[in-house]
């Protein structure tokens, strides 16, 4: 093709492309535009059917108010007898022409009586609850019929309404639509519909919903329309624009050679080499910038080399990190380092959450404004919180360790920006921890995401390093479980104690402590047997493991003694934890290893926390233990908490 053909084409295309994207942009506009108008009305009709439905339960509350203190049903109730309660509230709701339908579910849940059609909605409901006793269970009561409902919001709105329970319809202004999506598009017998649904409240241990929608016929042909005018106009402006550009191609055909030789010279590296320039025309103005661009190509491949000897360098220091895997010491040391000088910190520093396994690193300036910056990222990055669970703890679904769960957190202090990441990994057969945080910190310029990458992708091999070496301690990790219970023994309980009051000591978080003790646990042993006995501990070993978080520890004592260790949980907190892992284990029922029958077990509770109630580790066991030992002398199957310190 000649250069006049090129020039031709490259015309065309810089013309053919943006028009052909401006008529994408301009159609999808144009349907975005119609598509919101109609659900703007449907947002309309949905505000207008939920006002009805709130008016109908507002009216319902006089009538809910009479039969719930109805003396003959409440009396059926109390007997437990459900034909009677079903009797009387049928009589009650045909005394009542305005009440459409009600119904009686008990205090588990479960449907007792009901009475009335089903077309029902918009039910107020109230608990039955005679004089301050136990709740019978709860009674709704509806004066809205879904069907009139349906019809006056049609009526006001001018749209189409659907009104399901449990996703089944009630009532619906066009016949054959019983269902629809939660927004959107659908089609019922071959009419395209838009609308929304949404759930609007719950009656009777159902969930009622509302369905707004309207002909999709009309907004599908307010579109088309649109598009054919836009697409006329554009198509226009597209022929003037090739015609144009035939008369442009012609007039700079001749002028636009140099420049082509010039860019044959940048093309080939001649850097040296500028384009000749005469006259001040803009031919002259664009031989200048491209002397500049020369200029600065030049200047940009010598500061992209350095880049690359740089990261070339940083390369060599993960592969050397990967070759000390089995000292997480130096894998530790060398990822602060390494991020240091790949993100131009000013300071960095690598803390461990485990004293056993790592020490701290430091790299750069120790000034106090940059260390305090580093210590606000890193509280924010190992932040505990009452829900803290796994989506702290636990690795990505892909596996790729490069991505901690909760990603590196950013702070700034006082014009100092800090970025903080905290590292977790899995040591031997544990399930994944953290392990520590690393944090860089640096003056006036806050960090890129590029640079959060790399520290990101830094602390995953350090992460790695520290798995693979704890892989040859798995069979002495083993030996930290427990049997029989599967939870953590006592020497390893001990340890995460230990972890905790360290992490504690840093952070200033609350720690608590549980010791509990199964009731009487020797009679089980000498009436039914050492197995039967087992068979206890391993059902009150998964009681306790279910009313705990991924980051609790608990573990057997030893014998029928069983304690938890709960980080970020004050005594208030723990003492809760204890009483419902007690009335656990007092529902629990242990099958008979011989026989149909059942055991029955109850535990006492001792709570003790930090600060609360001591302030070290044989304090605090000290606490819980003595709490543990009240509660055995108060009557047993209670929780105790340790007192004040003085």
């Amino acid at each position: 093709m000649t250069f006049h053909g090129r020039l031709r084409l490259f015309f065309a295309i810089i013309v053919i492309v943006p028009m052909l994207a401006i008529a994408a942009v301009l159609f999808s506009l144009t349907a975005d535009s119609e598509r919101g108008k109609a659900d703007a009305a449907i947002a309309t009709g949905f505000r207008v059917a939920l006002s009805l439905y709130r008016e109908g339960r507002t009216a319902a509350k006089d009538d809910l108010r009479r039969l719930a203190f109805d003396d003959a049903l409440l009396r059926a109730l109390a007997a437990g007898d459900r034909g009677a309660a079903q009797a009387r509230l049928e009589r009650l709701v045909r005394a009542d022409r305005r009440i459409v339908s009600a119904a009686l579910v008990g205090a588990g849940g479960e449907r007792l009586a009901r009475a009335g059609p089903k077309y029902g909605i918009a039910a107020a409901s109230a608990f039955l609850d005679p004089k301050g006793g136990e709740p019978l269970g709860s009674l709704a009561v509806s004066v809205t019929d879904a069907r009139k409902l349906a019809r006056r919001a049609a009526k006001r709105t001018g749209l189409e309404f659907l009104v399901l329970r449990d996703g089944r319809p009630l009532a619906s202004t066009v016949p054959g639509v019983r269902a629809m999506p939660e927004a959107g598009d659908f089609q019922v017998s071959g009419r395209d519909f838009r609308g929304r649904r949404t759930a609007v409240g719950r009656a009777g241990g159902n969930e009622e919903q509302l369905g707004v929608f309207r002909e999709a016929g009309e907004v599908n042909s307010a579109i088309s329309t649109k598009r054919l005018v836009i697409g006329s106009i554009l198509l226009a402006f597209l022929v003037l624009a090739l015609a144009t550009s035939v008369f442009v191609v012609r007039a700079l055909q001749g002028q636009v050679g140099q420049f082509l030789e010039a860019a044959r010279r940048l093309a080939g590296g001649r850097f040296d080499q500028r384009v000749p320039i005469e006259g001040t025309d803009e031919f002259a103005q664009l031989g200048r910038e491209f002397n500049n661009m020369s200029h600065q190509l030049e200047a940009n491949i010598r500061e992209v080399e350095g880049k690359r000897r740089e990261l070339e360098e940083t390369i060599r220091q993960i592969g050397k990190a990967m070759t000390t895997g089995l000292d997480p010491q130096a894998s530790f040391e060398l990822t602060v380092q390494t991020a240091v000088r790949a993100c131009e910190a000013d300071a960095g520093r690598a803390l461990p959450l485990d004293l056993r396994v790592l020490r701290e690193a430091r790299a750069g300036s120790s000034e106090s404004a940059l260390l305090a910056a580093l210590e606000q990222a890193e509280r924010a990055a190992v932040e505990i919180r009452p829900e803290t669970g796994r989506e702290l703890l636990d690795p990505s679904p892909t596996g790729d360790r490069r991505r901690n769960a909760r990603g590196p957190v950013r702070a700034e202090r006082n014009g100092v920006h800090a970025l903080a990441l905290s590292l977790q990994a899995r040591l031997g057969t544990r399930a994944p921890a953290l392990v520590g945080v690393v944090s860089l910190a640096r003056r006036e310029r806050a960090f890129t995401p590029r640079e959060a990458e790399l520290l990101e992708y830094l602390g995953g091999q350090a992460a790695i390093s520290i798995e693979n070496a704890a892989l040859h301690e798995t069979v002495q990790q083993q030996a930290i479980t427990d049997e029989l219970t599967g939870l953590s023994n006592r020497r390893e309980m001990r340890g995460a104690l230990d972890r905790e009051l360290e992490r504690r000591r840093r952070f200033e978080t609350p720690l608590a402590y549980v010791s509990l003790d199964i009731d009487d646990f020797k009679r089980v042993n000498d009436t039914y047997g050492h197995p039967q006995g087992d068979e206890v501990l391993v059902q009150v070993a998964r009681v306790i493991r279910e009313h705990t978080r991924e980051i609790d520890d608990p573990g057997r004592d030893g014998g029928e003694e069983f304690g938890v260790v709960l980080p970020g949980t004050d005594r208030e907190g723990a003492a809760d934890v204890a009483e419902r892992m007690r009335e656990a284990i007092e529902s629990l029922r242990v099958p008979r290893l011989e026989g149909d029958e059942s055991l029955r077990v109850t535990a006492s509770f001792g709570v003790a926390a930090v600060p609360a109630s001591a302030t070290d580790k044989d304090s605090l066991l000290a606490a819980a233990d003595a709490a543990l030992l009240r509660a055995k002398r108060a009557g047993k199957n209670r929780v105790e908490c340790a007192p004040d310190l003085r």
